[in-house]
């Protein structure tokens, strides 16, 4: 296995559902089962077989480990992308919370960048547990079908 392509296909991966899963709007579509983060762990194993060039497809084991990298990259990567839209999102958490009569139940709902940083703060520990295990259900099933259709 290429460490390079590996890690640079984790990276961009990650990049990416750290991207998706904070926009506003986009981010609530993670809300399903981490949505983005599932295709985190396939674009990470589909770059690196473009990054290979050919070579040797990852195994299901390297597939799901190259899945679980995207996922800590992507929750590192996500505090970021937090705080870039925080001041877009945090505004609409806080009305969907009051509407359900839970206004000053959600972390940060002082508003702010203390606010931001909070909540910042609680979603990394939450998507340091979730992204790799979705990532690596994702780039396992993806290295599992690449291998299968390699060899059917």
């Amino acid at each position: 296995m290429n460490t390079k392509s590996f890690l640079l296909s984790a990276l961009t991966a990650g990049a990416i559902i750290a991207v998706l899963s904070n926009f506003p709007a986009l981010n609530l579509l993670n809300c399903f089962l981490c949505l983005f983060v599932w295709v985190g762990g396939f674009l990470a194993v589909f770059f690196y077989g473009k990054f290979q060039k050919g070579g040797p497809a990852l195994t299901p084991g390297q597939g799901a480990g190259i899945g679980a990298v995207a996922g800590v990259f992507g929750a590192f990567i996500g505090v970021l992308a937090h705080l870039i839209f925080s001041p877009l999102t945090l505004p609409i958490m806080q009305r969907v919370a009051e509407a359900m009569d839970i206004g000053d139940a959600l972390p940060g709902s002082g508003g702010g960048f203390a606010a931001a940083l909070t909540s910042a703060f609680i979603f990394m520990l939450v998507d340091l547990v979730a992204y790799p295990l979705f990532g690596a259900l994702g780039g396992l099933i993806t290295a599992s079908v690449m291998n299968k259709n390699k060899s059917g």
